[in-house]
């Protein structure tokens, strides 16, 4: 008798590993804005569920059947192989044990199931609610909470990784808004909070989401209204709006774009010590890295030295002492600069697949509402994974693995029959 099977028979004689799975993943999905601590219990609680339900052969078949989690396995093993020759051993278990996140969607993709996943979506949106309510308490002055502050009204999360979420729920309610779907009283309730969560998107400083955004609405109106005059009017009109209003009422997202335009002038006269000109820089080193460690980079956890080293050659004395500190003591601000730097070509190759899978996955979904939230979803993330490494960060990686997983419950069933 396996264990998995003595464990049931001992403690879970009336468990319903379904019902657990269900409840679980909504209190999830509502936490998931908010709460560190929920995310890294739940990270722990699914896989121990999910190994001591058993039913093995019934994973794996799903787990052989989809593309995506095959992928990964293989892209894990690589990872712990470039794990073990790092030098910087606590980096590379840092970086090692982000990705083991990931085990949390093989779970939910072959627990969940498709009816499930508007309570899910529903639970999401419910989570960020709360968020904002306390993120707008804390730009008005009403409490102080978290790390949020007045300039950075981010309550539960960095900026960066706030902006994301805002971006994915604001296009989100967006798309739901213009849809056919809901009854004039439900527009008007998304209405008041897609007013909200825009609001809050431009009031943040992190630029990730706020560009990230303008792909977003222009393919949301695409999937909308097909390639017409019509879609690409309306893309048009509302971004006119949508970012006149921000620039003008909000004073956080008026200062940040004058930044970026003398950013880009500074640019351009070569002058790389600023935040767009640091994440150019990037660029730069990681081409240098290649050309030394072309297929199998330098190893998970050796970035920030290898970085040291590369700066010292002659073509980057014009570097300041400042870029250069902060180079080689931070991640490459770019999910795919990161994974070509600690895992060479082949980390990248891996990079671009799994995105390519999970977009096809998307778009394979039937016509309508749920295809909508997951391509648009991927936009934004896709797009933010040019300004920040998203798989590597806690908030962000999350959101990334519930909503793969909801694709893949949601196109399981076909699957199964194909």
């Amino acid at each position: 008798m396996t264990l998995s099977a003595d464990l049931k028979k001992i403690n879970f004689q009336n468990f319903s590993y379904e019902k657990f799975y269900f409840y679980a993943s909504i209190i999830f999905a509502f936490t998931m804005p908010i709460s560190r601590a929920a995310i890294s219990a739940f990270i722990i609680l699914f896989p121990l569920v999910w190994l001591i339900e058993g039913d093995f052969k019934r994973k794996f078949d799903e787990i052989k059947n989809q593309k995506i989690l095959l992928i990964f396995l293989i892209f894990y093993a690589f990872i712990a192989l470039s794990a073990l020759l790092s030098d910087n051993t606590k980096t590379a278990l840092k970086f090692f044990r982000l990705y083991a996140y990931w085990f949390t969607l093989i779970v939910l993709a072959t627990s969940l199931k498709k009816e499930w996943i508007k309570h899910i979506i529903t639970a999401f949106l419910c989570g960020m609610v709360v968020s904002e309510m306390i993120a707008y308490g804390i730009f008005f002055g009403l409490w102080e909470y978290g790390v949020g502050n007045k300039i950075n009204p981010s309550p539960f999360m960095f900026h960066i990784d706030y902006s994301v979420y805002l971006a994915f729920t604001s296009i989100l309610l967006f798309s739901r808004i213009i849809s056919k779907d809901y009854d004039v009283k439900s527009k008007i309730f998304m209405g008041i909070f897609f007013l909200s969560t825009t609001g809050n998107l431009f009031l943040q400083t992190g630029r990730t989401g706020q560009v990230a955004y303008i792909a977003a609405i222009f393919v949301m109106f695409l999937l909308h209204y097909r390639f017409s005059f019509k879609s690409i009017a309306s893309a048009l009109l509302s971004l006119i709006i949508i970012y006149s209003l921000a620039y003008n009422f909000s004073s956080s997202f008026k200062i940040r774009v004058n930044v970026t335009k003398n950013e880009i002038a500074q640019i351009t006269s070569g002058n790389l010590n600023t935040s767009w000109g640091t994440r150019l820089a990037f660029w730069v080193s990681t081409y240098e890295i290649l050309k030394v460690h072309p297929i199998f980079g330098i190893d998970l956890g050796d970035f920030e030295e290898e970085t040291a080293e590369i700066l010292k050659l002659d073509k980057f004395k014009n570097y300041q002492a400042y870029l250069k500190e902060f180079m080689s003591s931070n991640h490459y601000h770019n999910q795919f600069l990161m994974l070509a730097v600690q895992m060479g070509l082949i980390g990248l190759g891996f990079a671009i697949l799994l995105y390519y899978l999970v977009l096809r996955l998307a778009l394979k979904t039937e016509a309508g509402e749920y295809q909508n939230i997951f391509v648009l979803f991927w936009v934004v993330y896709f797009i933010g994974s040019f300004a920040d490494p998203l798989w590597n960060k806690q908030f962000t990686s999350i959101i990334w693995i519930l909503l793969v997983s909801c694709m893949i419950a949601y196109n399981k069933k076909k699957q199964n029959e194909i």
